[in-house]
């Protein structure tokens, strides 16, 4: 990684560090920790892993030859180095592991990764707005978001096949895209990874639910979908910082102001959420790597 692009993730922090301190948000943080509801943290923990297993059914159908339970440990080591590596980059560790485990073509799982990512984007968009029609009942003001986030996903789906069919037989990661869904793509192909990305995303909700009842947060269901998916949102940003650290909490904390929660409570509680959801990923990556290392090491012998 060159150091230049080192400087906005770095940047990021630092400002992020400055209102963190502005805010006081470390002697508040002391009190929600304080008061943690372990059983709460157990279901949150509990349903934040099935959504890896229902991220491992959808590749399990794309590569019937890699069991549920290796792509699962792969879910997990590829979705910390998501969560805590800046730009994206972390992307690049699903088609690593995959090619050196199980000797999958990098720009077949890559393409396949890009297709599962398209899917998640229009499961989660059905989702938000879901949440915005319920939040909207007690704040009218927040029916402008529905209209905005359908014109922006249909545009920028429109856009991506015109681009896709323009330049099909000039790069060849497009040529390798649509040879990838003539492959291995179907209706009903998209039908089951369709259901299992709905699973993936409302047990994902959910464990963010029970994050937030652990920490006395009052908020309900439709309420956590609506907030935590501006958090998500930033993850696809190109700024994305380390760890997500700045981004992801500025994310939830414009979605906390818009139900009305004010921006110092808010971020300590962004903050509070952002950490539990960096250890459970990392407890389950740490898993995934145990896992994986032991194959690997079967695999030499």
């Amino acid at each position: 990684m060159k150091k230049n692009s080192l400087f906005f993730p770095t940047l990021i922090l630092i400002i992020f560090a400055y209102f963190l301190y502005k805010f006081d948000v470390f002697s508040k943080l002391k009190e929600i920790i304080k008061n943690l509801d372990p059983i709460y943290l157990i279901f949150s923990l509990f349903f934040y892993l099935f959504t890896y297993i229902f991220r491992a059914k959808r590749f399990s159908i794309i590569f019937p030859s890699i069991s549920t339970q290796d792509l699962a440990a792969v879910m997990g080591i590829h979705t910390f180095f998501n969560n805590i590596l800046p730009f994206r980059s972390g992307e690049a560790s699903f088609p690593i592991i995959l090619k050196k485990l199980f000797g999958v073509d990098a720009a077949i799982s890559s393409v396949a990764l890009l297709f599962i990512r398209i899917l998640d984007l229009i499961v989660l968009s059905l989702f938000f707005l879901t949440s915005v029609l319920f939040v909207a009942t007690k704040n009218k003001e927040l029916l402008w978001i529905p209209i905005i986030t359908i014109s922006i996903l249909i545009l920028l789906l429109y856009l991506g096949f015109k681009l896709l069919k323009r330049f099909r037989g000039r790069f060849l990661i497009i040529g390798t895209v649509f040879s990838f869904v003539q492959t291995f793509i179907s209706f009903r192909v998209v039908g089951i990874i369709l259901s299992y990305s709905f699973l993936t995303w409302l047990f994902k909700f959910v464990s963010f639910f029970f994050i937030l009842k652990a920490g006395k947060i009052d908020l309900d269901f439709f309420k956590t979908v609506f907030v935590s998916t501006f958090g998500e949102v930033t993850t696809i940003l190109p700024i994305h910082s380390f760890g997500g650290f700045g981004t992801y909490e500025a994310g939830l904390v414009g979605g906390f102001s818009l139900i009305g929660v004010k921006v110092s409570n808010a971020l300590t509680i962004a903050f509070y959420f952002h950490i539990l959801l960096l250890l459970m990923s990392g407890i389950l990556a740490l898993v995934g790597w145990l896992y994986l290392s032991k194959k690997l090491k079967r695999k030499e012998y």
